[in-house]
């Protein structure tokens, strides 16, 4: 078995993935496509997983008004996450490039679905993470109870148990839809801001 045959695929791959990770973030619109789409899925895509996890299915968190709750697992996840979506973006669209696609429309879609559920299968520990995290009693949880006051409304619900495999689970199988859906969405809106960037360069 020669080991060439296998190295030197593997190496114009890796090449091939660099050269395209370097394409994507030379133009401006890279960077703001990772800006968008990393505020869009921790926000939005952060709300709903909020309310799913913590307010449907009863997770224990810190004891804070839900509305700094959403804010704090948010802002983790935008910090936390973007460096991952900084690979994402350009990997889906390398993807597409070696498929060979170049209908614009099913480009789009395919690269949104891409992007949604590569980010979704990356957010499966996201659970386990909240607890080690911010879960009840752990520093950061008395930390924000003492930042943004403690609810005790919140800290008299009745809390769940679950287990970290199930909600891990159903974290993938809702954010499969849910992080496809926002990834469109912000693709609209970057390509709507693009746009209107052009518009007014072209008026100056």
């Amino acid at each position: 078995m020669n080991p060439s045959g296998i190295t030197r695929p593997v190496a114009r791959t890796v090449k091939a993935s660099v050269r395209g990770l370097r394409a994507f973030y030379s133009q401006p619109v890279g960077w703001l496509a990772l800006l968008v789409t990393s505020l869009i899925l921790s926000y939005a895509g952060g709300a709903v997983m909020f309310w799913f996890h913590a307010l449907y299915r009863g997770e224990r968190g810190p004891a804070i008004n839900p509305w700094f709750h959403w804010m704090l697992d948010s802002s983790l996840g935008f910090f936390g996450l973007t460096p991952t979506l900084f690979f994402i973006l350009p990997a889906a669209l390398w993807m597409l490039q070696q498929a060979g696609e170049s209908r614009p429309l099913a480009k789009a879609g395919r690269y949104v679905a891409l992007v949604g559920t590569l980010f979704a299968v990356v957010t499966g520990p996201g659970p386990l993470l909240h607890d080690v995290l911010v879960g009840h009693g752990t520093v950061l949880a008395r930390w924000a109870q003492g930042f943004f006051g403690y609810d005790s409304a919140v800290a008299a619900r009745h809390a769940m148990e679950h287990s970290l495999l199930s909600e891990s689970l159903l974290q993938v199988a809702l954010g499969l839809p849910l992080y496809i859906a926002l990834a469109c969405l912000g693709l609209l809106t970057i390509r709507t801001i693009a746009r209107l960037q052009g518009s007014s360069n072209q008026a100056g």
